[in-house]
């Protein structure tokens, strides 16, 4: 299995999907396809499950605001990706979200081989495991990719800044 690090995503306007590169601990690289079908499931039960944390001690949209803007705050400008010549690239065809009290982990799977190029495998797995400020940068970085995609933006929840400026930079997160 692939632990992921580092990704950085930019979308693909010829095949219409999100393109996430990523690297491990050992500076190895793959290149997962996500696809907007699949997103639009994944980003409502993340956004959702961040929200079951909330201390309801003011409106749960003010806190999640918050809590994302603190995120992108601290976010930590990191080296892009750079893939290696010949590195597996596969289709994200299924996510597995387990949750704990301080983190995500999101298990990105691709079954069967389906649209596979690379290294040949029955089944394609990597694993991105991030801490809940980090998911939120995630979610951040999607969103954006979002708008410079003209996707529709209505799975994400109102707490995600709508308003949030469009750099040409490639979302980047550790």
């Amino acid at each position: 299995m692939f632990n992921i690090i580092t990704v950085t995503m930019q979308f693909d306007p010829l095949e219409d999907r999100i393109i996430m590169d990523c690297s491990n601990k050992s500076k190895d690289t793959q290149r997962l396809w996500l696809t907007r079908r699949l997103l639009n499931k994944l980003i409502p039960s993340l956004t959702d499950q961040l929200e079951v944390t909330s201390a309801n001690k003011i409106s749960k949209e003010l806190e999640q605001a918050f809590a994302q803007e603190k995120a992108e705050v601290k976010k930590i400008k990191t080296k892009s990706v750079v893939l290696k010549k010949d590195n597996p690239s596969w289709l994200v065809t299924s996510v597995k979200v387990e949750k704990s009290k301080f983190e995500f982990k999101l298990l990105f799977i691709n079954e069967k081989g389906l649209e596979t190029i690379g290294k040949d495998d029955n089944q394609k797995k990597a694993e991105f495991v991030l801490a809940i400020p980090n998911l939120r940068q995630w979610l951040n970085a999607l969103f954006k990719i979002y708008l410079k995609a003209n996707w529709d933006t209505k799975f994400f929840p109102v707490w995600i800044d709508t308003d949030m400026s469009l750099s040409e930079e490639k979302p980047i997160l550790n």
